[in-house]
This record gives structure tokens, C-alpha cells and sequence, in this order.
């Protein structure tokens, strides 16, 4: 049996080491970065609203929503999960509201935000975020809509999903 010379063994034990080092250092790494999906934010210009192409990012506390066109950074969101009332998720031809949800978003901006809605006519997912002074209308992607529902259950905000009429 031939033995390794005590050098050499030091060298395998530092090279394993290091590797071990380096694959926790990169996955601690990946776990703390945001994570970022593509989706379209409603707007509202003047009397009217429009979608526009946005970014949702969860970070560690908060929530932002930041459109992508420059001229309509100024509509950006960020809501601290701790503020976040309700979430509503549906996947219909509009933007589905709860009870409570559907009354106050009257009253923050009036009916004329819904009337683009009126017109859709293929189903969407939606997500409606609510907190006491402020709301987001989202409209998800098809390949993200799981995820983005995922993350907000993972940061300890309730998603409640809502169902049209007459559909199970």
C-alpha cells in the first residue's frame, strides 16, 4: 500500500474545501437575488388607462412594479408586503375584484378606470394588488402567472383567487 505524502493530502483537503466553499458561496448568492418577471400594468392617463409593458420585482420587503416605458416610470409602484390588504387573482376576461376590494378601488379612482375592461374579449390572468391607500391592476403572463402567485404566498401576502360566475 503506498501512502500520500503529507503535502499532498493538505492540498486535496484545501482544494475540497475551497470547492465546497465556492458552491455555497454562489447558491447564497442566486438565493438573494430579486426575482423579476414581465407583465403589463394598467395606467391610467388622464380620464383614461392604458397597459404598458412593466417589471414586477420581489425584493426581501417590498414588492415594486415599474413600468418599462420611460415617459410612464412616474405611474411606478412599491408596496411593503407587511401594507398589502388583498391580492385578487382570476384568470377572465377582466380584472375580477372581491367585495371589499371592488368598493374601494371605486372610491380611490372612480369607474372610468374600468371601462377599457368592457372591451377584452379573450380570458387573462389578472392580479389586483391592494393595500389601505393605494392599488396595482396586473396583468400576468401566461408562463408566469404561477410563479408570480407563488411569490407573493411565499412573502406571507394572502392570494385570494376569484372564479367568474357559473365556472368552477
Amino acid at each position: 500500500m503506498k501512502s500520500t505524502p503529507a503535502g499532498l493530502r493538505c492540498v486535496h483537503r484545501s482544494l475540497a474545501f475551497l470547492v465546497v466553499f465556492s458552491l455555497t458561496l454562489v447558491t447564497t448568492l442566486h438565493a438573494q437575488q430579486p426575482s423579476v418577471y414581465s407583465i403589463e400594468m394598467a395606467v391610467s392617463q388622464g380620464k383614461k388607462s392604458v397597459e404598458t409593458d412593466a417589471d414586477i420585482t420581489f425584493n426581501e420587503t417590498t414588492v415594486s412594479i415599474v413600468p418599462d416605458k420611460a415617459s410612464m416610470r412616474e405611474s411606478a409602484k412599491e408596496f411593503a408586503y407587511s401594507d398589502i390588504k388583498n391580492i385578487d387573482y382570476s384568470f377572465a376576461k377582466k380584472p375580477m375584484l372581491s367585495g371589499g376590494g371592488a368598493v374601494a378601488t371605486a372610491l380611490l379612482v372612480g369607474f372610468i378606470f374600468a371601462l377599457p375592461f368592457l372591451f377584452i374579449k379573450k380570458k387573462r390572468h389578472w392580479a389586483v394588488i391592494q393595500t389601505e391607500k393605494d392599488f396595482a391592476v396586473l396583468r400576468l403572463g401566461t408562463n408566469n402567472h404561477r410563479q408570480i402567485v407563488a411569490e407573493f404566498k411565499a412573502k406571507g401576502v394572502e392570494v385570494s383567487e376569484l372564479k367568474e360566475e357559473g365556472k368552477k
